[in-house]
């Protein structure tokens, strides 16, 4: 590995980097030089040859380079990876959410200036997600740390996503420390280790899905954990705190959740005394999840104050409408609607539409708990689809708080990408 490969940026694109953004997209370059190969570490220099970073190279990816640095005397090695890490788990430990029972987002990527690395811990189980070239490179040095850092029982490895695909990375999952299963990849071309299924397309819960279910507490309540199987990590960690605002104030009200998935807001709703909680997802197997979810916290699935309907979203609104039923908490938690800014105007319209048919259910005076989790849609936006579709009902709200990611998914200022999730809790007139 050359001593210093480097990147020559074109001139001007070095602002936003010096102001804290850690992408360097490939139209920003003006050459490389010294042939880094994918994962190297390069110096990042201005067109006029004056020194602004240093960063991970991504020769296959539209984001070429991730920086690392912004200081000229940090040199990129175990010791960086440490103590980036340490700093992250310390911020964790100082915000009140390493509970040895809890979860929390213990690296989340740009946030923690790991870009490219994700990290959930599950009680003691670590669940870890590589998703760019330059954090792949580095790899054992990060399981080695974590290990060393935070002495977890097991570290699974979940980079099966699909944009690994981009930065020329093959899926990985399986464990990476402890458990004694064996590590397999689960893309195309990847070799599975003998006997294992691919969970590429698996629903959570579904036949044969994993029995490597872990139980975490949250708030009050707890959850079972697919670290297989589940979305993304396994469980939606980002949602902690708004879950736990459902719970206050969901005391003698009649509660919809929409898009519930393994029933996060449901169950927390039903421990914070509500009159009744309808939970409506079109994954069955999701549905099997809430309900093991309620009989953890010594609810009853099948108490008919507590049903589950396995239904699309929108058919099921169409369908309560018609029967005229009135919510007096409706939570709407979909999807992501938009992957990048080519999807905006069509998941505007998904959360006019959405909301749009939720409100006529809504008594007056109820709440709307409404969100989008697509990084693409930014908050104003997102506020006017939800203000035209109340207006649509001749209805207005008001908010009475924005809604964003738990305090463990914490944002650089630099890099407005990381606060994907946002929320309104509306009280609707």
């Amino acid at each position: 590995m050359p001593l210093h490969p480097k990147i020559v940026l074109k001139g001007g694109k070095e602002r936003h980097i010096r102001h804290g953004h850690p992408w360097i997209f490939s139209g920003a370059i003006e050459r490389v030089e010294d042939s880094p190969q994918p994962g190297w570490t390069a110096d990042v220099v201005s067109f006029d040859g004056r020194w602004i970073a240093r960063a991970g190279y991504s020769p296959k990816s539209q984001i070429r380079a991730r920086v690392w640095t912004l200081d000229p005397d940090e040199a990129v090695d175990a010791g960086f990876f440490e103590r980036r890490i340490r700093t992250a788990v310390g911020l964790r430990r100082r915000l009140g959410r390493m509970d040895a029972a809890g979860g929390c987002r213990l690296i989340n990527a740009e946030g923690d200036r790991l870009p490219g690395l994700v990290v959930d811990r599950f009680a003691d189980v670590l669940v870890v997600q590589i998703n760019s070239s330059p954090m792949a490179y580095w790899r054992e040095v990060i399981l080695n740390t974590l290990e060393a850092v935070v002495a977890p029982r097991a570290i699974y490895e979940r980079s099966d996503s699909d944009s690994r695909a981009k930065e020329g990375l093959d899926k990985r999952a399986g464990w990476a420390r402890g458990e004694g299963s064996e590590e397999r990849g689960v893309g195309e071309g990847a070799v599975a280790s003998a006997g294992a299924e691919t969970t590429e397309n698996a629903e959570p819960g579904s036949p044969g899905s994993s029995s490597l279910a872990i139980e975490i507490e949250e708030f009050g309540a707890r959850f079972g954990v697919d670290i297989e199987r589940g979305h993304k990590t396994g469980f939606y960690l980002d949602q902690a705190e708004n879950r736990a605002l459902v719970r206050q104030l969901a005391g003698d009200q009649r509660v919809l959740n929409c898009f519930s998935y393994t029933g996060g807001f449901s169950v927390q709703a039903a421990l914070g005394g509500a009159r009744e909680v309808v939970s409506v997802d079109s994954s069955q197997p999701a549905l099997d999840l809430s309900s093991a979810n309620f009989a953890r916290n010594g609810l009853d699935a099948d108490d008919p104050r507590f049903p589950h309907l396995c239904s699309d979203v929108f058919k099921a609104l169409e369908g309560f409408a018609g029967e005229q039923r009135k919510f007096d908490l409706i939570i709407l938690d979909p999807p992501k609607f938009a992957a990048s800014s080519a999807g905006l105007e069509r998941a505007l319209h998904a959360y006019r539409k959405m909301s749009r048919a939720a409100v006529p259910l809504l008594e007056a005076g109820g709440m709307l708990l409404t969100f989008s989790c697509s990084g693409a849609v930014k908050p104003e936006a997102f506020q006017k689809a939800v203000t035209l579709a109340l207006a649509d009902n001749q209805r207005r709200g008001r908010v009475a708080r924005r809604l964003t990611a738990a305090a463990d998914h914490v944002v650089d200022l630099g890099f407005s990408e990381g606060a994907y999730l946002k929320g309104l809790a509306l009280m609707v007139e």
